[in-house]
């Protein structure tokens, strides 16, 4: 345990996307006191408007990858049996190139119940694709879940903006660094780039399945159900720092994910949702002791933070507790 005064907490955790909130969660439930400082509301950061799948994305460093997403995929699979967590199981499809199926990325085989689709289960013009068990997280049922965990544990949440790490570590001997697009500036780490991300939001018209298209080796797209929502996505586009919504890309995504998907034809659409995503060469989750106190950075996880979340999170903790 850290060695603090009663009321001064021992960690503050800078950011509240889905990477600090559950790093934040197994602190706080270690019975480590903990604060989340973010100048956003949980409910409004790109994580909260995430279609949020726990999808196998190689990254960089890929032996943590492999670890953090195993990990992740075993809370998720618990978390789908807690009734208002917002996790549940769905079947899901990817469609690929035939030849594809034979060199299949690492993390896509750590996916529950992973076989060949059978003909029948493709849509039409369509020659191979991969069936799998999949969790999905809707992410509206599943911030307050977290935050709900947090503060049954005795964390808590403050609306703060922090101009620099040093504001932190004045108010607490250990700062969890996973500010995201914002550690550019307030580690600071110029190698860290927006990702611009966007899905077009419709009324789900009865869809169970979350089917996404690799094929085209440009550009991809993906239908995400929830139960009172469909998210319709594709758009990844590294370096774009504008946030806006894009009208053209808008219409390619429900364009194509319509010919997929007949049903949607008539869904109505009632939003599009953007956000900005963090990339970094590799991930960062590491140890820094400065003059002032402990850093432990979690930041670049990119499109893949939901799928590593509770992996990084067990790993931010062990820094924690091996340097206290």
């Amino acid at each position: 345990m850290l060695s603090t005064s009663p009321t001064r907490p021992e960690v503050v955790v800078v950011g509240a996307g889905v990477i600090g909130l559950t790093a934040a969660v197994v602190l706080a439930t270690a019975g480590v006191r903990t604060e989340v400082w973010s100048a956003e509301d949980p409910d409004d950061t790109p994580s909260a408007r995430a279609g949020a799948v726990w999808t196998p994305v190689p990254q960089a460093p890929l032996d943590a990858s492999l670890a953090w997403a195993a990990r992740s995929l075993h809370e998720f699979c618990g978390a789908s049996r807690v009734p208002g967590s917002g996790v549940r199981l769905a079947e899901g499809l990817t469609l690929v190139e035939p030849v594809s199926a034979v060199r299949l990325p690492p993390l896509t085989r750590l996916s529950p119940d992973l076989r060949d689709a059978a003909p029948g289960d493709l849509p039409p013009g369509f020659g191979a694709g991969l069936r799998y068990r999949v969790p999905v997280i809707d992410m509206a049922r599943y911030v307050p879940w977290l935050l709900r965990r947090l503060g049954e544990a005795g964390g808590r949440v403050r609306r703060r903006q922090v101009a620099g790490l040093g504001e932190a570590l004045a108010a607490a001997p250990v700062v969890v660094n996973a500010s995201g697009l914002g550690a550019r500036e307030l580690t600071p780490d110029p190698t860290v780039r927006p990702v611009f991300t966007q899905y077009v939001v419709t009324d789900n018209p009865g869809l169970d399945r979350v089917v996404v298209d690799t094929t085209d080796p440009r550009r991809w797209v993906s239908i995400v159900p929830h139960a009172d929502r469909v998210h319709l996505g594709g758009v990844r586009i590294t370096g774009r720092d504008d946030d806006r919504p894009d009208r053209e890309l808008a219409s390619d995504v429900l364009r194509r994910c319509r010919d997929l998907e007949p049903a949607l034809l008539d869904a109505r659409i009632t939003r599009i949702d953007t956000g900005l995503l963090p990339s970094r060469p590799t991930m960062r989750v590491e140890a820094e002791l400065r003059p002032d106190g402990l850093v432990v950075h979690s930041y670049g996880h990119a499109g893949g933070g939901v799928t590593v979340s509770w992996g990084a999170a067990h790993a931010v903790a062990a820094l924690v507790t091996d340097r206290a």
